[in-house]
């Protein structure tokens, strides 16, 4: 089996003028007149299956030095997305990896992989996940697509792509599960640390002793952390989605707003105080435009503020006896 097995059916325009261009000299459409099964490519060049020869394959057949070339693209694309191919024969079970499923499982070239041999790579989960998409895949036809880990020959923990299509005869009967396997490991990697980074966030926003809230560029909630909803009085989930002005029609004018425009307009943050009547509480607020839209600190400065103003009444109080 070739590393071509797995471009089987797949849309394959996106890999590059390169490679697409040798694909089309590789696999060419069948002419209608006197063939069987038709076009073999689509109007978006997927790839539908290798025609074989017939007599007009010499006119139309590529030259030597055009095989090389295709080959060689070829062998780039997989290598550069660790990328390979595999095949299961399902009369005898006979298995088949390519070059590269050998080099992710870190086997030598010459390893012959059979059912067993496959699976024990596979942590106990992936392998469960893996025999139950394959008996789907080879029973019913069922295509899939998953995300496994396995423990190569060498014992390096990897993440890998399995993908997995029902090939039949001429009379629809599934006589092999051909697929695709790739190293993701770094996209793994990559997702989980940018995952690990965006829960500490949360973790720091939801512990806030201040409110914080996202808003996207509509002024609609993103994100509401536990002080911003205790001091609203409103449940962040049923403020989610829903645009601030309409839910507190009294920002759409006013300091609020004309101190939001400011710091959109000027690409800084602003901080203001103002009295909330309909909730009764001074709000101390910093507004700060992001590329999502806008995040709102608050604050309430309720009782700060009234314990000053107490104080500025009882000093003027105290001026007008001396005086």
């Amino acid at each position: 089996m070739t590393q071509a097995t797995a471009l089987e059916g797949k849309d394959i325009t996106g890999i590059g003028d390169g490679v697409a261009a040798a694909w089309r000299r590789l696999w060419r459409r069948r002419d209608t007149e006197g063939a069987a099964g038709g076009q073999y490519w689509t109007s978006g060049v997927t790839y539908r299956g290798y025609l074989g020869a017939d007599g007009g394959v010499p006119a139309l057949w590529f030259s030597e030095e055009q095989l090389k070339e295709t080959q060689a693209l070829l062998r780039m694309a997989a290598a550069a997305g660790r990328l390979g191919a595999w095949s299961v024969e399902l009369s005898g079970m006979k298995y088949v990896w390519s070059d590269e499923v050998k080099a992710i499982h870190e086997v030598p070239a010459d390893f012959v992989p059979d059912g067993p041999d496959s699976l024990s790579f596979y942590t106990p989960e992936s392998q469960d996940l893996m025999i139950e998409a394959f008996e789907a895949c080879a029973r019913q036809g069922v295509p899939f697509d998953l995300e496994l880990q396995l423990s190569t020959a060498k014992g390096r923990q990897v993440w890998i792509r399995a993908i997995g299509e029902a090939d039949r005869d001429a009379e629809g009967k599934i006589t092999h599960v051909r697929g695709a396997l790739q190293d993701i490991s770094k996209f793994r990697a990559v997702t989980d640390a940018a995952r690990r980074t965006a829960e500490r966030f949360t973790r720091t926003l939801e512990s806030l002793s201040d409110g914080f809230i996202l808003l996207d560029h509509e002024w609609c909630f993103i994100y509401v952390n536990p002080e911003a909803e205790r001091i609203l009085r409103k449940d962040r989930s049923a403020l989610a989605g829903r645009c601030l002005l309409t839910e507190f029609p009294e920002t759409a004018s006013g300091k609020f707003l004309e101190k939001c425009q400011d710091a959109i307009r000027d690409s800084r943050s602003v901080e203001f105080e103002k009295f909330y009547a309909p909730l009764g509480i001074w709000v101390y607020m910093k507004v700060s435009p992001t590329d999502e839209g806008i995040t709102l600190c608050i604050r309430d400065d309720t009782e700060r503020i009234t314990a000053r103003r107490a104080l500025l009444r009882v000093k003027a109080e105290l001026g007008s006896l001396k005086a």
